[in-house]
């Protein structure tokens, strides 16, 4: 009985130890879709098959390395001894991961949003060439060292044997693709994740349920959810104030898509104006990859109040020059009022953290009497910190864009 007992407290202890290894294990040279340790092969690692694969390695059995005890300690203690079996959300599709998560290929450029924001990019092994060349994403900011990454493909489509080379647990790519035939290119799981955010950070393949997806391959759970709330808390201090507005005072905005575009183009959904308390002109416009077109006849019959450009790619052409001299929109109120301004905005996927940003900004911009002790600045930092872990990095931006409006 006594022997038994000091047994089973080895075997706790090597079950802490070894599930602690796991964030130390080198890749393995294939992606195997069996559990480690499974003896039976039947896809459900039990405490026996853990004990023995345990007892047989400090015994000397080269049976299962360290990797698959550890691997397997961190299945059977936090998966519950089965494979990870998610539903990602190009079509609802099942993937089963065999593995825990430690070495990730971003196929997507809005993934590593995702990634950072959950305290994982240290997991980042390969990115998407757009990643690389992107200067202007907040978050490489924030981690110069995602820009040193392999590419594992650019253009339309990612290289399947670039990602073979970098040897992921798993890939994640956009959810308007088909991750299927990545996933059968490679042999390694394809999670497909819906980065752009939708409307609302609440709605299905939102923000939230983003994270909460992507924090469960990661074991980031309970980041997840602090962002998610956080977000909300930022979220209600804005529209808190902002919904008390009587309907006569709500402001009519039109959001030009900003880049090289011409201002006949523009956003029909941008949930920081929601957030703000404006009335987006456009809303319900058909659009394709977020972008309605429109002509100029419509924007001076819609007469906006106030017209947002996005500025998201330093020396674009589409300024506040462009509309205030437009001799076809000089009779609108936003030009007429001088209420044409620039909005951070993000390319290649809505960023949850300039969209929080964003929403400050339009509502200082929009209702400067509601929001005169906001100070959007120290803010936008205080929020870009939360989710990519480094001070000062709003102002960074306003400094390298040099173009946005600054508030005593």
């Amino acid at each position: 009985m006594f022997r038994n007992k000091i047994l089973m407290k080895v075997l706790l202890a090597l079950l802490v130890i070894s599930t602690t290894f796991v964030l130390f294990t080198s890749p393995v040279a294939a992606y195997d879709n069996e559990l480690p340790c499974d003896t039976n092969k039947d896809a459900t690692l039990t405490k026996e098959e853990l004990s023995t694969a345990i007892c047989e390695y400090m015994l000397g059995n080269e049976t299962n390395s360290l990797d698959d005890v550890g691997d397997a300690s961190y299945i059977y203690s936090f998966w519950n001894g089965e494979p990870l079996t998610i539903n990602d959300h190009y079509n609802d599709r099942e993937v089963k991961l065999y593995r825990p998560v430690e070495r990730v290929a971003l196929a997507s450029t809005p993934s590593v949003r995702i990634v950072a924001s959950l305290n994982a990019a240290d997991k980042i092994v390969g990115v998407y060439q757009n990643i690389i060349d992107d200067n202007g994403l907040i978050v490489t900011k924030a981690y110069p060292e995602i820009r040193n990454q392999p590419a594992i493909g650019g253009g339309s489509s990612p290289n399947a044997e670039a990602i073979l080379a970098v040897e992921p647990d798993v890939v994640f790519y956009s959810a308007s693709s088909n991750a299927a035939v990545l996933e059968g290119n490679t042999g390694i799981p394809v999670v497909a994740l819906s980065a752009t955010f939708g409307l609302e950070f609440g709605e299905t393949n939102g923000a939230y349920n983003v994270w909460q997806l992507a924090g469960q391959i990661l074991g980031k759970e309970e980041r997840a959810q602090h962002l998610s709330e956080y977000s909300q808390d930022k979220i209600e201090t804005i529209s808190d104030i902002s919904s008390t507005l009587p309907v006569e005072n709500v402001k009519n905005a039109y959001i030009a898509t900003g880049g090289n575009n011409d201002i006949i183009k523009c956003a029909p959904t941008y949930y920081s104006l929601d957030i703000a308390g404006g009335n987006n002109l456009a809303e319900g416009l058909p659009s394709s990859w977020g972008s309605a077109t429109v002509t100029k006849e419509q924007i001076v019959l819609w007469n906006p109040d106030v017209i947002f450009i996005r500025y998201y790619t330093i020396g674009q052409t589409l300024t506040k020059d462009t509309v205030n001299n437009d001799p076809a929109l000089a009779g609108i109120n936003a030009v007429q009022n001088s209420s044409v301004y620039y909005i951070r905005g993000s390319s290649n996927g809505m960023d949850p953290a300039i969209a929080i940003a964003d929403a400050n900004r339009m509502a200082k911009q929009m209702y400067p009497d509601l929001f005169v002790d906001l100070d959007v600045e120290a803010e936008g930092n205080s929020i870009y910190n939360e989710f990519y872990n480094e001070d000062g990095l709003y102002t960074q931006m306003l400094e390298d864009f040099g173009v946005f409006e600054r508030w005593d």
